[in-house]
């Protein structure tokens, strides 16, 4: 379903505040500068970020509407602090911003992504009342995204209001626009078969975290940034490596640099999780896979322990006596098996004790929904009442609140993964964190005492 973002809504705070350097600028003025900055700067890449305040509202009816401009003054004043260090700000209207980022990749705007989630979730103080607050952001990257300003405003906006659907401090990213004509598509799949040569894809790491804050496996994620591109979003990447059928060939790079650095983990000395990456369905039914990954694990000399192959539902089943002998010799080679988005489309349990399997990854669809009324936490349970029975561990993927980290525990769930304990990270910063869990305990901890 496509989302229209509303009309923008005329600032209660001004169209133009100062902090520092940064300057909070209307909507209007923020798509003059964009198209000016492209114009100026041609393909430089940037990344804009919408957010929207949840439940903004409550104050209004709590306070009246000068409790509200109140409140509006104090996060305005966050919103520039943070653009002060990574762009330029705009109030956009009502509880909605808009922060231009000096980040030319995924990455780089994902860190300050987490300073605007960290920025906004301070609590609240006003007229003596105490509010905690959530945002919704939604981001778009120039020139993937879109190649003018309104285009990168609506891109991001839509986003946002998807990010809005989940509640929470939920993240969106704006897709990179599909190819509208022949010519483009050819661009995009030539661009993807010079990625490699041209080391433009990369790796990012996502902990699987307990209770604790403990970090029991890290799955590794494929980023490609376009030098002709910009970024250029994940589903389109699989979806287009799939049709040209050069997927088998990305896969096989995948699976052996997550080895290569899991394998340095160990021989620096720290406590390396379980590396986890996914496989195409193309990949799993090649006859020369197990054959691959034995030989993979013998050239990064990584113990087939710590290896976990993700597969989905679909590719297991269009041959469940094929799966299931594939992974029997997989697991003779002391890899785990997962399967990945568990429950979408399927009737899945019935097919579990067919399958040497060593965990199920519950699809965060299930835990978008798990604190709705009537919503999906008897399902969620169950789920792990029956994967238990067989010995299987269960991920809830998605997990972006507090309430949701809290819930998926109360169906007993044994690992999370999701922006609430940790953000897909570079390998320098994954490194960092599994030196030092305290931040991610410190969540876990904590997750309780949110309010919302």
């Amino acid at each position: 379903m496509t989302h229209t973002p509303p009309p923008r809504r005329r600032s209660r705070v001004g169209s133009i505040a100062a902090c520092g350097q940064a300057q909070l600028l209307g909507g209007g003025a923020l798509e003059a500068l964009l198209d000016r900055r492209i114009a100026e700067n041609g393909t430089r890449r940037f990344a804009l970020c919408v957010v929207g305040v949840n439940r903004f509202r409550r104050i209004n009816q709590l306070l009246g509407f000068t409790g509200g401009d109140q409140a509006l003054q104090e996060i305005s004043s966050r919103i520039l602090a943070i653009a002060s260090q990574a762009g330029v700000a705009a109030h956009l209207g009502g509880d909605e911003f808009a922060i231009l980022l000096e980040a030319r990749s995924r990455r780089g705007a994902e860190r300050a992504v987490a300073a605007i989630l960290e920025a906004l979730g301070r609590p609240l103080v006003v007229q003596g009342h105490e509010f905690h607050m959530t945002a919704s952001l939604g981001l778009a990257l120039y020139p993937a995204s879109g190649a003018d300003g309104a285009t990168l405003l609506r891109r991001a906006a839509s986003a946002m209001l998807r990010a809005k659907q989940r509640s929470g401090n939920a993240v969106e990213w704006s897709p990179a626009a599909e190819p509208d004509s022949p010519r483009e598509r050819f661009q995009l799949e030539n661009a993807l078969h010079r990625a490699v040569e041209r080391n433009e894809l990369r790796l990012r790491y996502q902990p699987e975290v307990d209770r604790e804050g403990h970090v029991r496996a890290v799955e590794a994620l494929l980023v490609w940034d376009s030098a002709d591109l910009g970024h250029v979003d994940t589903e389109t990447l699989v979806r287009l490596a799939e049709e040209t059928g050069i997927i088998t060939a990305i896969g096989e790079w995948v699976l052996r640099e997550a080895c290569l650095q899991a394998a340095r983990w160990l021989a620096g000395g720290r406590r390396a999780p379980c590396i986890a990456v996914n496989v195409s369905p193309q990949q799993f039914s090649s006859p020369q896979f197990v054959a691959s990954v034995r030989r993979i694990l013998e050239e990064t000399g990584l113990p087939g322990q710590m290896l976990e192959l993700e597969v989905t539902e679909s590719c297991i089943l269009a041959d469940i006596d094929q799966s299931a002998r594939r992974m029997a010799e997989l697991r003779k080679l002391g890899v785990r098996i997962a399967i990945d988005d568990f429950g979408v489309g399927y009737s899945p349990l019935a097919y579990l004790h067919r399958l040497p399997l060593d965990k199920i990854k519950v699809d965060r669809s299930f835990v978008r929904q798990i604190a709705q009324p009537g919503g999906t936490l008897p399902v969620v349970h169950t789920i792990t009442v029956l994967a238990h029975h067989r010995g299987l561990q269960v991920v809830a993927e998605g997990v972006e609140t507090a309430e949701q980290f809290e819930l998926v525990h109360a169906a007993r769930c044994d690992l999370v993964q999701g922006f609430f304990v940790g953000m897909p990270l570079a390998e320098q910063e994954i490194a960092a964190l599994l030196a030092d869990q305290t931040s991610l305990a410190r969540y876990a901890v904590a997750a309780s005492h949110w309010s919302y």
